[in-house]
């Protein structure tokens, strides 16, 4: 009924318009580029009527329906886009706090990782691997081994995590003493055609604490070949191995043939080089001795090798052993402890004012070193001089004990020799002091 109505007004209004148009007619005349167009006002709003018409039931409508079709795209794609953003965003929002959990970890900070395990554990419910990786180290570092030891085995079975899973039960089978159980787990990664490097120097260090020098040798070979040990330091470490196991043999023969065998495979080994001497010494081979005790000097001079030196000059009188020192430590002029050698050398020959000039010398560099303070001691009661050796005597028991051995990358020393230290765990570092 309205819509009747409706018409009717429209028709209404139109008729009046074109009666009033008709009564008063009217011109309008249009010039445009060289054309001229003179009509009524009436056919002029008529064709801007017909002009509307077309416009809009012809071309506005369709216009619309495919700016309709191109804005739900767009909407769609936008919506989309805000989905994977705050996808993306969760995601990144739940690694971070893995991440935060395991710099807690890597920190000590168990309170903090603790607090944490529930967050990660929910957002990673979808995700076995995040969430046993997490708690087998917070285990870990609760001192929960067992615990930790039966999550670490499970890592092992997820490919994803299978060499944190073996790395994990290595490391804790070390830390409990159980060194074959962690042997057995780097044999299977060693029996992989490309073993990760860290289980290539794991096992070997193992072998060697578990006296299987053979396996020891051939797996150094197979980090050589892989590049885990260049060929200096492959060549050093073979060497270790030799002289550990030389050191470990009740054989004569077999402990001579491998300490050369040691020295022949890396001549800067000083112990194997020193043992070399030694067994030439024993064999009248003095020459040859004197030869490698030279070398030795010239390349690190050393208590050790002062010593053998001396056994070398067993027999000759003390002038003749004050005489080959010095022929020693012309090989290295330079050599701070060739002051002391020359005192020692000279104190056993009664050459009292040599031997106080040397120390002292000595003691200016080394005023801490405590062999040097006792052998000032000697000379001042020799010297009859007793408050200067009450004076070193007194300074010998404050300054501490000397080492033979120590490590080059840690300086613990040591009062025996080790292919591994045994506080920085570094292969083939500890070597002799001076």
């Amino acid at each position: 009924m309205i819509r009747i109505l409706w018409n009717a007004f429209l028709l209404a209004v139109i008729a009046l318009v074109a009666a009033w148009l008709s009564n008063n007619a009217g011109t309008v005349e249009i010039q445009w580029v060289g054309y001229r167009i003179k009509t009524s006002v009436g056919l002029l709003i008529g064709a801007a009527a017909l002009v509307y018409f077309v416009f809009h039931y012809c071309l506005s409508r369709p216009l619309s329906m495919i700016g309709a079709a191109f804005a739900s795209r767009f909407a769609s794609d936008a919506r989309a886009e805000r989905i994977a953003k705050n996808k993306v965003a969760k995601e990144m929002d739940r690694y971070v706090l893995l991440a935060k959990g395991m710099t807690a970890l890597s920190a000590g900070d168990v309170a903090s990782a603790e607090k944490m395990q529930k967050q990660i554990s929910k957002k990673f419910d979808d995700d076995v691997s995040k969430t046993t990786a997490f708690e087998a180290q917070l285990a870990e570092a609760r001192n929960e081994l067992p615990k930790a030891l039966v999550l670490y085995t499970e890592l092992t079975k997820i490919p994803e995590t299978r060499l944190l899973g073996m790395r994990g039960i290595i490391r804790l089978n070390r830390l409990t003493g159980n060194l074959s159980a962690a042997l057995d787990a780097c044999k299977v990664l060693l029996n992989e055609k490309e073993p990760p490097s860290w289980a290539v120097s794991e096992a070997f260090e193992l072998q060697i604490q578990e006296k299987r020098w053979d396996d020891a040798l051939s797996t150094l070979e197979k980090g050589r070949k892989q590049g885990v040990f260049d060929k200096k330091t492959a060549r050093h470490l073979k060497a270790c191995v030799l002289l550990e196991q030389a050191n470990c043999t009740e054989d004569a023969e077999e402990k001579e043939r491998l300490v050369r065998l040691a020295a022949d495979a890396d001549e800067t080994l000083m112990q194997a080089s020193l043992g070399v001497a030694q067994y030439n010494i024993q064999k009248g081979q003095i020459r040859k001795a004197r030869s490698v005790l030279f070398d030795l000097w010239k390349k690190s001079p050393c208590m050790a090798v002062y010593e053998t030196y001396l056994a070398l000059n067993a027999s000759a009188s003390p002038i003749d052993v004050v005489k080959s020192v010095e022929e020693l430590i012309a090989e290295n002029p330079d050599a701070v402890l060739n002051h002391f050698v020359l005192a020692d050398s000279s104190f056993r020959a009664h050459l009292w004012g040599q031997a106080k000039t040397s120390v002292e010398k000595y003691l200016e560099v080394c005023p801490n070193s405590r062999k040097a303070l006792l052998l000032a001691a000697e000379i001042a009661e020799n010297d009859r001089d007793e408050k200067a050796a009450a004076d070193f005597r007194e300074k010998v028991s404050l300054a501490e004990a000397e080492a033979p051995y120590r490590c080059g990358v840690c300086h613990t020393e040591f009062s025996e020799w080790h292919t591994v230290c045994p506080v920085c765990r570094t292969l083939g570092a500890t070597g002799l002091a001076a």
